[in-house]
């Protein structure tokens, strides 16, 4: 498929009018919760003892256990519900693997293991020859996300293998939204990391988490598009 010819075809669940009024609906959530985050850093109410600073973890979508981090929780979910509701339907291999895709990534988002992992490299490995604690901690949490990808690559690909010709369409299609979280959530995190505590950084956050909210809802979107594709299409794809 030719580049030009790319967007279209990403676009496309969204004709759907359910499948758009349920994309709306979630980027509606997430722009209430970035407004939210917004007016709290420009107006300045996250600081002093106040009872509306004392509530701005509830809305820091950088801080985990927030609302925005407990709502990209059930995005997950419900894709894994999505594929699982497909499965169910029509056994294929595809909903399997695109299953363990977002259980992969509710487990680390959840559980905090990219944290723990980089914690545990950095203590046992990193920490011993590289002085500076935070870039030992990155260090590990980056070889860790690595080895992730490695994973979740190998099932998406093993998705489009066994996809049939539209199964492998919603493959590309929610690759491409999860190249979209780790742009934000890897690449623009790098950026931040570097100019964490300068004026302004919270926009730097903005960008990598707010980022990661709006590809979590299209690939949430995705999920429920290929649920309806899936219960209106014949094709069925085994292993």
């Amino acid at each position: 498929m030719r580049l030009r010819n790319y967007a279209p075809a990403l676009l496309k669940p969204f004709n759907d009018e359910l499948t758009r009024k349920f994309l709306f609906a979630l980027l509606f959530v997430d722009a209430v919760l970035l407004a939210i985050f917004i007016t709290y850093n420009v107006l300045g109410l996250n600081h002093g003892d106040g009872l509306i600073a004392e509530q701005f973890w509830r809305f820091d979508i950088g801080l985990d256990l927030s609302f925005s981090e407990n709502f990209g929780f059930f995005k997950w979910t419900a894709i894994m519900v999505f594929m699982l509701a497909s499965f169910l339907k029509k056994p294929n291999a595809t909903s399997v693997f695109i299953f363990a895709v977002f259980a992969i990534l509710l487990a680390d988002d959840s559980k905090q293991l990219h944290e723990h992992a980089g914690r545990f490299l950095r203590e046992g490995v990193f920490g011993q020859v590289i002085a500076d604690p935070h870039a030992a901690q990155t260090i590990g949490e980056l070889v860790y996300l690595a080895g992730q990808g490695v994973i979740v690559v190998a099932l998406l690909w093993l998705a489009y293998r066994f996809g049939s010709p539209e199964q492998r369409l919603y493959v590309l299609r929610f690759s491409a939204s999860i190249f979209g979280l780790i742009i934000c959530g890897v690449g623009f995190d790098a950026i931040h990391s570097v100019f964490d505590g300068a004026p302004l950084s919270w926009l730097l956050g903005l960008i990598e988490d707010g980022g990661e909210i709006i590809f979590a809802s299209i690939a949430c979107g995705y999920g429920f598009s290929y649920l309806l594709a899936q219960f209106q299409s014949a094709e069925v794809s085994h292993a």
